[in-house]
């Protein structure tokens, strides 16, 4: 029935991704009609267009899925007019439940103050990264090069991909900082709104969405490095260079001096930011400058920790309501500050596995579950092992056996620097070769989010065979009917060891010529669309060489639970409905000269999945790189012509 009008054909073609910016929200004026209605005439036949504009946008339109709607945008101006208001949208959004890429939580994003264009860009673009991402190879839907004015080392986007934070520094590198981006501006689209200095590289960086002292706001820790006072000189090396070799803990760079850690979290509120990304003020305009000159400095420091150990792996989130930072003190301690007024400290050490008790397990990653009270935390050590009687003269070099545990741990009591040694609530552990670069993602479920909705498992990745494979493991949440009185009577996720399974391992190598280039393959995981990248396994320098990109499912068509509940969320809204590859794996289909782009050198990357955008930077440029994966209508000031 609706062949040519089908919903990917209107989003790709820009005739139909006008969004008419004179058209206002009846929650906006009030109750009753809407402005302007057209007056056809048609020979006293009936006629949708007959009914008033509530009986139609009330009563008829709420039985429309959106390929109806955009198909009824096309019969002429009413309709086109009808079928942009905010109450259509703003209703779709609500039916798709997780689907929609996460707000930041202010008053610009409620659902009160979101437009009628920003509610239908969600929907939009909710559906197509879906659509896309399931692809057997996905491609992207745009390229856009935008000017950042400062060479990005590393980088973050918050959940929703509203904002970005970069670590920054000027061409020459000898000044520092970090920079937020907004990500959507009315005018600008992507615009620096933020910046303040750091004494030196910012590495390790989080952000997260928090309430602090009652103000909705981004969280920014983390870590730099600095020289001690008593071996600093005036030839110095940065020590910011000295890093753990391929991510692994076992495999060290050591530097040529001692070095203090410093970690240190920053708060912005959200208002602030608001009020810079007015649209009211074009940035880069005398009237901005004016503007953020006249507005009190909307970074504030809220704490730090010092250390002569490393600190690593900075994790960020609310604990029965109280911010908290939490960094891993190398090898075995657990660091947690909050992010108040009294900034009180708490440490424990990680209790070893009792099997290699005697061997240091030093801390991969960890994840903080603040709803849960917990901490999710992966460790390693190499396993023992003979010598061979008879090794082979000239033969390859002996890999280790490794270790590797994964263990919950509880949450130490605020101020308790005393707290010694915690036993692990239960682990589990597993044994490999040459394992690196543990990475888990981070299910940021809000208190309300959990109680309707499943919500998302917690994915850990790490690489093996010297970095030619990547293996998968999952920690599905416990079923309601299962999980502790405590998670049950509160809707709040539960995660637990026992849930803990190995899904898939993946190996990834790309065609070069006539041959296949062997690759180390990296991730930043998502709950639901994990980003793998691969570069060739003999590149060693900071520059990467990335060969493609390629997206992964939960699991094969998407039959695991929680895609499932995503996939028939979506469903509510759509008339035609998508089918899932048979591949966990899709390697990206990219035109060739963003493949030749991406080969010439990456500094940073960064990935949102709600979104479905890419980021990355390029060495010894200002540039920020996006490649979007979703389609979204474009705000536009051109009229509907009959």
């Amino acid at each position: 029935m609706y062949g040519q009008f089908s919903l990917i054909s209107r989003l790709i073609s820009p005739a139909f991704s006008w969004s008419h910016s004179g058209a206002n929200e009846r929650s906006r004026t009030g109750t009753g009609t809407w402005g302007v209605r057209v007056h056809q005439d048609f020979n006293g036949l009936p006629s949708l267009s007959m009914l008033s504009d509530d009986i139609l946008v009330d009563h008829i339109f709420e039985y429309l899925m959106v390929e109806d709607i955009l198909c009824l945008r096309m019969v002429n101006r009413l309709f086109y007019n009808l079928t942009h208001h905010g109450i259509i949208w703003k209703r779709f959004l609500r039916r798709i439940g997780p689907n929609v890429p996460a707000l930041p939580p202010s008053q610009h994003y409620s659902p009160n103050f979101l437009t009628s264009f920003e509610a239908e860009r969600l929907v939009i673009r909710a559906i197509t990264v879906h659509k896309n991402w399931i692809l057997p190879n996905p491609p992207a839907a745009s390229y856009l090069p935008v000017q950042a004015h400062r060479h990005i080392l590393s980088m973050v986007v918050l959940p929703g991909g509203k904002y970005l934070v970069a670590s920054a520094c000027n061409l020459a590198k000898t000044h520092y900082s970090l920079v937020v981006y907004v990500l959507d501006h009315r005018i600008c689209g992507i615009v620096p709104l933020a910046e303040t200095p750091v004494r030196g590289k910012a590495y390790n960086i989080c952000a997260k969405y928090m309430n602090v002292e009652g103000t909705p706001s981004i969280v920014i820790g983390y870590i730099r490095r600095k020289t001690l006072k008593s071996h600093q000189s005036t030839n110095s090396i940065d020590p910011s260079i000295y890093n753990p070799y391929l991510n692994n803990p076992r495999c060290q760079i050591d530097a040529p001096m001692p070095l203090e850690y410093v970690a240190t979290c920053l708060q912005i509120s959200l208002d602030a930011l608001d009020a810079l990304g007015n649209p009211i003020l074009v940035p880069g305009s005398q009237e901005f400058f004016d503007f953020a000159a006249s507005q009190p400095p909307p970074f504030r420091f809220l704490g730090h920790l010092r250390s002569d150990s490393e600190l690593r792996n900075v994790d960020l989130g609310e604990v029965d309501g109280v911010p908290n930072m939490v960094v891993a003190k190398m090898p075995e301690t657990i660091v947690m500050k909050e992010l108040t007024f009294d900034g009180a400290i708490s440490t424990f050490k990680c209790a070893r596995e009792t099997t290699l008790s005697q061997q240091e397990q030093p801390i991969c990653n960890f994840r903080l579950l603040p709803l849960q009270g917990q901490i999710l935390v992966v460790r390693s050590t190499n396993r023992p092992r003979l010598a061979p009687p008879n090794p082979s003269p000239g033969g390859p070099p002996i890999i280790p056996d490794v270790m590797f545990t994964v263990a919950m741990f509880p949450t130490p009591d605020p101020g308790d620097t005393e707290a010694g040694e915690f036993n692990p609530l239960s682990i589990a552990s597993f044994y490999g070769k040459d394992i690196e670069d543990f990475q888990i993602s981070d299910p940021h479920v809000s208190n309300d989010q959990g109680r309707n909705f499943l919500p998302p498992p917690i994915n850990i990745f790490y690489r093996n065979e010297s970095g030619g494979r990547i293996c998968h493991m999952i920690i599905s949440p416990t079923p309601r009917e299962s999980a502790p009185e405590a998670f049950r009577s509160t809707g709040k996720p539960h995660y637990a060891i026992t849930n803990l399974r190995s899904n898939m391992m993946h190996r990834l190598s790309f065609k070069n010529d006539e041959s296949r280039t062997v690759c180390r393959t990296f991730v930043i995981p998502g709950c639901l669309r994990s980003l793998f990248y691969s570069i060739p396994r003999d590149n060693r320098s900071d520059t990467l060489s990335v060969r493609n990109f390629s997206g992964h499912l939960l699991s094969k068509r998407g039959d695991d639970a929680y895609s499932i509940m995503r996939r028939e969320t979506l469903q509510n809204i759509l008339r035609n409905v998508p089918k899932h590859r048979e591949n966990m794996l899709g390697q990206f289909d990219l035109p060739s000269y963003i493949l030749d782009h991406i080969r010439d050198g990456v500094t940073a990357i960064a990935w949102d999945e709600g979104t479905g955008r890419i980021f990355y930077s390029k060495p010894h440029e200002t540039m920020l790189h996006i490649l979007d994966m979703a389609q979204t209508p474009l705000e536009s000031e051109l009229k509907f012509a009959c």
